[in-house]
């Protein structure tokens, strides 16, 4: 028995062995996924260990061997992977919270700045909130004092139309 594995072009892999009868495949194969006949490629396998070319599989007891070995190294292959996958997840964890530690100070910073520049400002605004209400009750004083002066005007002129109607019956009575 010869042991063939073809790679089929729509990416699928499959093995089997067989007995080549005249150094060929003695029936045709074809991928399991997409139906490609493998024939050929298998036919080219079996030429290639046939001449030499490649050797065959080990014996079967080897492979069992193998196979012991593997089970056996599983689980400490298992062991070694979770601690990797671990350690990788606790570095990564070390960059997030160093990445999250610089974000927050450059916020702070960002915070105080933004106090830096509002502080000036908001003073700013007070002392001219403070100096329109100096205007405006300036401006109603004057309103005041501007009435106060008009109605001193307004009587001083009926005064004087008072002693020109007064100087003018005299007049008309001469």
């Amino acid at each position: 028995m010869i042991p063939v594995k073809i790679f089929c072009v729509c990416g699928q892999k499959y093995a089997f062995e067989v007995q080549p009868v005249q150094g060929a495949m003695p029936v045709p194969v074809n991928c399991p996924t997409c139906k490609r006949d493998g024939t050929e490629q298998a036919n080219q396998i079996i030429a290639k260990i046939l001449n030499g070319k490649t050797q065959p599989l080990p014996p079967p007891a080897v492979n069992t061997l193998l196979n012991s070995v593997q089970t056996q190294l599983a689980p400490h292959l298992v062991d070694a992977l979770k601690d990797a996958v671990v350690r990788e997840l606790a570095a990564q964890r070390r960059e997030l919270l160093a990445g999250q530690q610089a974000a927050a100070a450059e916020l702070a910073e960002l915070a105080r700045r933004l106090e830096a520049v509002q502080t000036p400002m908001l003073e700013r605004l007070r002392a001219y909130e403070q100096r329109i209400g100096e205007l405006e009750r300036d401006l109603a004083d004057q309103s005041k004092e501007n009435r106060e002066l008009l109605k001193l005007k307004i009587e001083m002129l009926r005064e004087k139309i008072e002693t020109e109607r007064t100087a003018s019956r005299i007049v008309n009575f001469n």
